[in-house]
């Protein structure tokens, strides 16, 4: 009955049936509230699928074999993360089939599985099938080589079988490679920008700009060119400020426009637009680095004059 006008999204379901004894589970989070409404009910219902997808989710990847578990005391966390492996593995392959339409699939795909289970295990699960299937030129060279970066433990059983067969995905191979552009996409925008980021997005603004024979502003007044998406998605302000410092073009200025979403480079269209960037300064501590003495070789001790016997 409280369930009748509601309905659960599929990682919590799937949490929820992860568990061995789900309604006892909710039943004790219900006896935890003080009110005893169908509505308390229901929230009870998905508190405690929520309560399940967080602990899934910061559950982590247990890289060891099962024989350097039994030699550790560790079997438990070994069975709870190889567990936690083959619903990762199912969770990925499901979402590949209910978000592939139409040749195409679907961002929410990873979206889902990030959501419960979070970019560590999924990314262990992605480059563990890759790693298995290296001779598989349908995953990109890119794909391949990552796979390659990460840490897969190798885990023989007693039977000269390999366990992480078991989380091998199933799926087709092309949309498995998919996947994991996406993910690894998604990946990177949770990482902070670095210089070295920063400069690239500097130098391809300045090639747009250089490539543009009349200025492309609204009013004709600037040349202008749009910072990325993918930059954006990860800049901070002051981010955006070591960008603009960069160039060394008099009166560009970043700002953005009424009819157009997105932060553009505006550069003056009498400046001159052949100025190379500034070279990034190098921090203190690199500084100071370079202006320690390199240490000479000990010289050798003087030998003690006197009398051999």
């Amino acid at each position: 009955m409280s369930m009748e006008f509601h309905d659960l999204d599929y990682a919590q379901a799937q949490a929820l049936l992860g568990s061995s004894t789900p309604l006892e589970d909710v039943y004790g989070y219900y006896n935890n509230l003080d009110c005893g409404y169908l509505d308390t009910l229901w929230e009870s219902i998905q508190g405690r699928a929520d309560d399940m997808l967080a602990a899934q989710k910061a559950l982590p990847v247990y890289n060891h074999s099962g024989t350097y578990a039994r030699e550790h005391g560790e079997l438990e966390t070994y069975r709870t993360s190889l567990k936690t492996n083959l619903a990762c593995r199912g969770a990925i392959d499901d979402a590949i089939s209910r978000h592939y339409q139409d040749n195409v699939l679907s961002g929410e795909a990873v979206t889902e599985v990030l959501d419960a289970f979070g970019f560590e295990r999924t990314m262990y699960i992605l480059a563990n099938t890759i790693q298995r299937k290296d001779w598989d030129q349908r995953f990109s060279r890119v794909n391949r080589e990552w796979a390659q970066t990460v840490d897969v433990c190798e885990n023989p059983d007693g039977f000269g079988g390999d366990r992480r067969l078991g989380f091998v995905l199933s799926s087709h191979s092309g949309l498995i490679n998919l996947f994991t552009n996406e993910a690894r996409h998604q990946l990177l925008l949770t990482l902070p920008l670095t210089k070295e980021d920063i400069q690239q997005e500097a130098q391809r603004l300045l090639n747009e700009l250089r490539s543009q024979q009349d200025p492309n502003s609204p009013g004709g007044a600037h040349f202008m060119a749009k910072l990325s998406d993918n930059f954006m998605a990860r800049a901070s302000s002051k981010d955006q400020m070591d960008l603009r410092k960069m160039f060394q073009i008099k009166g560009c200025f970043l700002g953005d426009m009424k009819d157009r979403p997105g932060l553009f480079l505006f550069v003056p269209k009498d400046a001159d637009r052949s100025l190379p960037l500034r070279k990034p300064r190098a921090s203190v501590r690199t500084k100071l680095q370079e202006a320690q003495p390199v240490a000479s070789a000990p010289k050798p001790a003087a030998k003690k004059k006197g009398m051999e016997l």
